[in-house]
């Protein structure tokens, strides 16, 4: 009957990792401290036609940053079409449309701390459709943004990436999917490390992905295989696959355990001088494991561990050591 909803999820986090490199590391191996706020508003203009808006303020040593950054994650329109209402259009700034964590990133859904590295969650501008038929599910979106950021000081180009996504559920409590995406990925600075006549559009991504979700009484599993090649300025073309696995089960009302192993190779486009350029390959084989604990249905506490295995290869993207 209402019209309009506001809600919200506070995080509180604190960490203890090592000290040397690589993503698992926060504020140089120091006890650290993370606060988040995210924000969310939806609105019905008629029963086919809505708005949503949410917005994240963060701060803290834990997250690297000087400052607290706030930042509207998405913002779109929606409209749902046809007699089911189950074909769904929307527009704006969207969620990564596709694989199977990118629906998981909260901190109420995700049963762990840590994210998976297969990506990196994003917020691109889009323009997506959804639909379902029987037993069938769907996307198709046109992107601006790729799978993956370059870590230089400028966003990627801006360009539409075409994505594509489907499932198919043979029984409820399973559902085995796959996603595919290309397009520009360097940032937009790279340009000036390039030859004349050469530009960002002539080296692009390719992405390739499955995912899986099966629960049965107080089981979940989730899993997901990507697997990409990076076209390197005059280096070739380099290729990673990356996949991980993730069991949780609730063994009463308030607790649950659950893990998360993943294993594979991911590619990056490193810059070196001038216009050299290097193809490389990030190891990664780590495995986090953890509880949660629910005090009340709004009020949930989680503790995990989360360790390299057998020394993952040191560099900013590479889970390194533990936390």
């Amino acid at each position: 009957e209402e019209r309009t909803q506001v809600q919200g999820l506070a995080d509180l986090e604190g960490w203890n990792t090592g000290s040397g490199p690589g993503a698992l590391t926060r504020d140089q191996g120091e006890a650290a401290s993370l606060g988040r706020l995210r924000l969310w508003a939806a609105g019905l203009f008629t029963d086919r036609f809505q708005a949503f808006a949410l917005g994240r303020l963060e701060g803290g040593q834990a997250t690297g940053k000087q400052e607290t950054e706030t930042e509207l994650e998405q913002g779109y329109l929606r409209y749902a079409f046809g007699e089911s209402r189950r074909t769904v259009l929307q527009a704006g700034k969207l969620t990564l449309p596709y694989g199977n964590f990118a629906h998981r990133y909260f901190s109420s859904a995700n049963p762990l701390i840590g994210s998976p590295m297969n990506y990196e969650i994003s917020y691109p501008l889009g323009i997506q459709i959804n639909g379902a038929a029987g037993r069938f599910d769907y996307m198709a979106a046109l992107l601006d943004g790729p799978l993956w950021k370059q870590e230089y000081d400028s966003e990627p180009k801006s360009a539409p990436r075409p994505a594509l996504a489907a499932g198919f559920t043979p029984f409820t409590g399973l559902r085995v999917g796959g996603y595919a995406s290309q397009g520009p990925y360097l940032s937009r600075i790279s340009e000036d490390w390039l030859f004349p006549g050469d530009g960002l559009n002539d080296f692009g991504e390719r992405t390739y992905g499955l995912d899986l979700q099966f629960s049965v009484r107080h089981f979940e599993l989730n899993g997901e295989l990507t697997q990409a090649s990076l076209e390197v300025p005059y280096e070739g073309e380099t290729r990673g696959r990356l996949w991980y696995v993730e069991p949780k089960y609730t063994f009463s009302p308030r607790w649950y355990l659950a893990a998360r192993w993943e294993r594979g190779n991911r590619p990056d486009s490193v810059w070196i001088w001038s216009t050299r350029w290097r193809a490389e390959r990030e190891r990664i084989h780590d495995l986090e494991a953890g509880v949660g604990f629910r005090i009340n249905p709004r009020f949930l506490v989680k503790a995990s561990y989360r360790s390299a295995i057998n020394g993952g290869a040191p560099g900013p993207g590479s889970p390194e050591g533990r936390a």
